[in-house]
């Protein structure tokens, strides 16, 4: 273990295991709810550090929050790590069938793919919830595409089992998801914030300018990664204000509808009571009338008596 002056809170927590290693760390981190993540991940590094290793403490500081739908899928690992590997299996077998052409297990295997991939959206909206979350439209659809390019692709099928995703892959062999630790796949490396990048074919016999070309790359590749990250972030802000607004909406529809209910129910009140009042108009008419008739009756009986 290293140790050295690092950046870490000096909070201690001796009742805190300290985390074995970054990947361990990442698997626990990766799926807390997200509110609770600056949380958990001070915990960590703090419980790393007084276990003595400020590498690691430090490693854990600079671990990211994973996107949502990053998350919803290592809360998904974390409650059903059986269906991940039904998920890595079917990756495998795939791979297989393509290479050899056996159309007939494609055929075979395309439909299990169908079924299992329902499956595990399923399971992944379930599984948010159970950690008190409730995913958008556009949250459940990144995770539905990233199991399905992982469905197509062993080694990305890993990736996801593996729990310590960052990022969420949309495509099988390319935007691939970051993780943290890597998963020990072939012709992938981990870079210094531990997500997953690719390793070149030589064995480090790079021309200068081919070096520099590649740092440039980097940097515009990073450049554009931030740029993705805070557009994902947006997006699935606006998409919560959105599904907001449409429950308001809804809300509001209803009440319209009740107070459009009610209105009719007024009208025939009134429509009741005007009823009412022009009868109760008539009575008080013909009593008014044989009130006067009864009145000149006896002033006619009066004048008769006195004459």
């Amino acid at each position: 273990m290293m140790r050295g002056s690092g950046t870490v809170p000096d909070d201690r927590d001796t009742g805190t295991p300290a985390p074995t290693g970054l990947a361990s760390a990442a698997v626990e981190l990766l799926r807390v709810p997200l509110s609770g993540f600056v949380a958990e991940r001070k915990r960590l590094a703090v419980a790393a550090r007084d276990d003595g290793d400020d590498e690691l403490a430090t490693a854990i500081l600079a671990l990211r929050k994973p996107s949502v739908a990053a998350w919803a899928l290592n809360v998904l690992t974390a409650h059903h790590p059986d269906l991940l590997r039904e998920l890595e299996l079917l990756g495998s077998a795939l791979g297989d069938a393509q290479r050899s052409g056996d159309a007939t297990a494609l055929r075979t295997l395309g439909t299990e793919r169908r079924s299992l991939i329902a499956t595990l959206v399923t399971a992944t909206v379930e599984a948010a919830a159970a950690e008190g979350a409730s995913l958008s439209g556009a949250v459940i659809e990144t995770a539905r595409q990233s199991l399905q390019a992982a469905s197509a692709d062993a080694d990305l099928a890993a990736q996801v089992s593996s729990g310590r995703l960052t990022d969420a892959p949309t495509s099988s062999g390319a935007g691939w998801g970051g993780v943290v630790g890597g998963v020990g796949t072939p012709g992938r490396r981990s870079t210094a914030d531990g997500s997953v990048g690719t390793r070149g074919d030589g064995d480090g016999d790079h021309s200068g300018e081919d070096d520099d070309r590649r740092r440039r790359l980097r940097a515009r590749l990073e450049a554009a990664e931030r740029d993705e990250e805070a557009a994902s972030s947006a997006s699935e802000e606006a998409t919560a204000f959105l599904d907001e607004s449409a429950v308001r909406r809804s809300g509001l529809q209803r009440d319209r509808e009740d107070l459009a209910r009610r209105l009719e129910e007024l009208d025939a009140d009134i429509a009741d009571a005007d009823r009412e009042w022009a009868r109760r108009q008539r009575e008080a008419d013909r009593a008014q009338r044989a009130s006067d008739a009864a009145h000149e009756d006896v002033e006619r009986l009066r004048s008769a008596l006195e004459d």
